[in-house]
């Protein structure tokens, strides 16, 4: 059995400290948005929103804030995503139902 010198063993992320030794809140998890994109507008990337969202608040209290902080930014963007995904979907549907109504319309 091989014994591995410390500086061999993989390092693992150690948890940050506040820098003023307060407990600041946690950011927002943005995790409401990411259900309402996920009902309301596009399903699968709301999906991925909630899956970042619901990571936050565990990690920020486990001690990793910058992870916890870079996860709020990934469920906002996703949320933001699948809300202007929708938009592009529904005005693709309006302008094909449009051209397909006045191409029938025609015969």
């Amino acid at each position: 059995m091989e014994v591995m010198n410390p500086e061999q063993q993989p390092q693992q992320a150690q948890p940050q400290q506040p820098n003023n030794g307060q407990m600041m809140p946690p950011p927002s998890n943005n995790l409401i948005w990411g259900i309402l994109t996920t009902i309301f507008c596009c399903l699968p990337f709301g999906i991925v929103s909630i899956v970042f969202a619901s990571r936050v608040d565990s990690l920020w209290y486990a001690g990793y804030h910058e992870e916890s902080v870079k996860n709020a930014k990934k469920a906002g963007t996703w949320a933001l995503v699948a809300a202007i995904s929708s938009v592009v979907f529904w005005i693709l549907y309006i302008v094909f139902v449009v051209v397909l109504g006045v191409a029938l319309s025609e015969y």
